[in-house]
């Protein structure tokens, strides 16, 4: 796959994503009619589009290239802690990781988004995550010998799956199903334990101290612009609205 190509698929799934969630706010606003929800849906917006362009310009900067040696602090004794943090921890693990724990912690502590979850149908919460079908963009790279099949089979096999699946279960929530919430349960975990294998098997083949598989094919795209968008940006955005889907299952229980 031609460097071009890869860029523009990127990005477009970028944008759809975005859009399809201000979207879903929308619908949330639609369904309510309190003035307060409307400034909290505009200060989700914004740090919706904040937390994209930082994470454009991160990845465009090289920030999350995997390396077997971190230098992206300063020789100095002041930041040799930073240092040693991350050469054990990549940045990437930081993009990953504190944008759900800190955006759950936020959510969940939140009476103004228990208020737009409430409002969100869990048959939208659901099926928006059909954008997981794009990971097949890892199957085409493997293909292509540009990915270490270790990483590209379980990670675009797993995304494809969620995202096919998550049509049926939206359908039966839309309909009212007794056997939706068990559907909707199931499937959230599915697309969690996805994330982690591909998470593992992404971290096991990229180029660091740790690195114990695809040793002859490093997993070297990944991690750099524009296909690290995905893992810097889509899967943390996706692993909050996992978060928020099982709280509004929690919630209809």
């Amino acid at each position: 796959m031609t460097p071009k190509a890869l860029e523009a698929f990127c990005l477009l799934a970028d944008v759809v994503i975005v859009a399809l969630l201000l979207n879903g706010l929308r619908i949330a606003l639609q369904r309510t009619d309190s003035t307060a929800l409307v400034r909290a849906a505009w200060v989700i917006a914004g740090t919706l589009l904040a937390w994209n362009v930082l994470s454009f310009q991160l990845a465009t900067h090289g920030i999350f290239v995997a390396r077997r040696v971190a230098f992206y602090a300063p020789h100095t004794a002041a930041a040799k802690p930073l240092r040693i943090v991350l050469a054990v921890f990549p940045p990437i693990l930081f993009a990953v990781l504190l944008p759900v724990v800190i955006g759950l912690w936020l959510i969940l502590r939140s009476k103004a988004m228990a208020r737009i979850v409430d409002a969100m149908p869990l048959s939208w919460l659901v099926g928006v995550q059909i954008y997981r079908v794009a990971g097949a963009i890892f199957l085409v790279l493997w293909g292509a010998g540009q990915l270490p099949w270790q990483f590209a089979i379980p990670a675009g096999s797993g995304d494809v799956l969620v995202g096919l699946a998550a049509i049926p279960v939206a359908w039966a929530a839309s309909q009212g199903s007794k056997a939706s919430s068990t559907a909707a349960y199931a499937w959230n975990l599915l697309g969690i334990a996805d994330f982690v294998v591909a998470l593992g098997t992404g971290f096991l083949t990229s180029p660091s101290r740790f690195q114990m598989l695809a040793l002859d094919h490093p997993n070297l795209l990944v991690s750099r612009f524009p296909l690290v968008m995905i893992p810097a940006f889509m899967v943390p955005l996706s692993s909050i609205m996992h978060g928020i889907c099982l709280w509004k299952l929690h919630r209809i229980a």
